[in-house]
């Protein structure tokens, strides 16, 4: 049976039993982080804590006694069994247990910290199959830089996609492209590679960073841009990133292949070099 963290102590997972009263619970009150676990150890930790206590401070939560993810992590791994010590830690702070009232409770309501570790195998890049996705219109809230538990826009879209047999949803506003239901969005577009800013309209994503920096260390062209529904619609290439994902290309675009159908080059030494950079392990 699995240990899981809840507000300092390491609990069996069916000895927890959330408050009924928790904001969490009533309203989707709260913030969360998802970190990649490679061979045991984290990935990009300080960038997931970092961004953690962003979205809390974005929101008003006092996160209260805080021990850091980091230490959270290693003590879960210590309690679970990981396979090739490979997973994810999910990390939640809910602004806490009070009777249901829409406005903030008082200052004497502490946070909810909640946290456990799962497996999640690495699997090779290159028998990674592409991805199908179709393209929706984006009818979440306005403030996605903030990393949210109240997620009922993706799960709709996720699950539209789903019944269209595509795996993933990407989201556009307005006609310009935005991200994926869980994860950013890249296109090459003659030659240039494109993502949405990163701005309220979309979470600015570890991976999604990190996918920046090595095409500047590679000397490729990119652009953090308004990207067209037209312009990915015609793009050559087009991948998505995230934690869980990595760099997954994309080869069907609402039931039409994207390029000739295949990973394309940039895609692939993108993919390459993603793989030699995960060692940036806590």
């Amino acid at each position: 049976m699995s240990e899981i963290y809840w507000n300092g102590e390491y609990k069996k997972k069916h000895e927890v039993g959330i408050p009924p009263d928790d904001r969490g619970f009533l309203f989707g009150d709260g913030v969360y982080e998802v970190v990649r676990i490679y061979r045991g150890r984290c990935f990009e930790m300080s960038a997931h804590e970092h961004r953690l206590l962003q979205s809390a401070s974005g929101i008003g939560i006092n996160i209260g006694y805080f021990k850091g993810m980091l230490e959270v992590a290693e003590n879960l791994l210590r309690r679970n069994i990981l396979p090739n010590g490979d997973g994810i830690l999910y990390y939640q702070i809910t602004r806490g247990t009070a009777p249901r009232k829409h406005f903030f409770p008082g200052e004497g309501v502490l946070p909810n910290h909640y946290a456990y570790v799962q497996p999640l195998p690495v699997t090779d890049f290159k028998e990674r199959p592409g991805a199908s996705v179709v393209t929706l219109p984006d009818r979440r809230w306005l403030e996605c830089h903030i990393k949210s538990i109240a997620l009922l826009g993706s799960v709709l879209a996720a699950q539209q996609a789903k019944e269209q047999g595509a795996v993933e949803a990407v989201l556009h506003r307005d006609s310009v492209v935005t991200e994926g239901s869980h994860t950013n969005v890249f296109a090459v577009v003659e030659g240039v590679l494109k993502t949405h800013p990163a701005n309220q309209l979309v979470l600015n994503g570890i991976t999604r960073r990190i996918v920046l920096e090595l095409a500047q260390q590679e000397g490729l062209l990119y652009e953090e841009t308004s990207l067209s529904l037209s312009e990915l619609k015609s793009a050559s290439e087009v991948f998505l990133t995230g934690t869980t994902v990595e760099i997954w290309p994309v080869t069907q675009l609402d039931g039409k292949p994207v390029g000739n159908g295949q990973t394309g080059p940039i895609t692939q030494g993108l993919q390459s070099l993603f793989d030699r950079n995960a060692d940036r392990l806590t």
